[in-house]
């Protein structure tokens, strides 16, 4: 494991030291770590998202009615409930 030094101010060492003491965490750099990684889930879902917005915009124009992607939206989310 690597380690690295930043400088914050104040007001943030005091925030984290408080999230720190709150229980949930064992300690300022185990808040600081979970910080870290709830972001790159972020921009992985923001990637995967841009990805698919990409790949609508690419495959044109659908000829389907908004009563036929209504049904197959409900038919989707029901697999996955399936599923």
């Amino acid at each position: 494991m690597s380690t690295i030094t930043i400088a914050i101010t104040d007001a943030m060492k005091e925030w984290i030291d408080a999230k720190a003491q709150s229980g949930d965490f064992q300690g300022p750099a185990d808040y600081v770590v979970d910080l870290i990684r709830r972001e790159q889930e972020r921009a992985n879902k923001i990637t995967s998202m841009q990805t698919l917005v990409d790949e609508g915009l690419a495959s044109g124009i659908g000829h389907r009615s908004k009563q036929e992607l209504l049904e197959a939206a409900l038919t989707n989310v029901r697999a996955r409930r399936e599923g």
